[in-house]
């Protein structure tokens, strides 16, 4: 997959998370928190990043995602394995 289509994917899956949303609001530079994620909904946003992507973050990692582009860096420097 290349940038442009796992950038499309992962905003894709972050809109379907938000309530009353455009798609098109949310960019790779969109913050968690500024999509209205508390703290609760982030870590239930990467949980289900991890299933839907087949990746797994570690706890400090989780810690340090915080926007659309943070995810999408994290799943392009580790692909799913197989994936690469």
């Amino acid at each position: 997959m290349n940038t442009t289509e796992l950038e499309e994917k992962v905003i894709d899956f972050v809109a379907s998370k938000v309530d009353n949303i455009d798609v098109s609001m949310i960019t790779t530079a969109s913050k968690f928190e500024g999509l209205g994620f508390d703290s609760l909904e982030t870590v239930r946003l990467l949980c289900d990043a991890e299933e839907t992507f087949g990746i797994s973050f570690d706890g400090n990692e989780a810690n340090a995602l915080h926007s659309v582009g943070d995810i999408i860096d994290y799943i392009s420097k580790h692909p799913p394995e197989g994936k690469s």
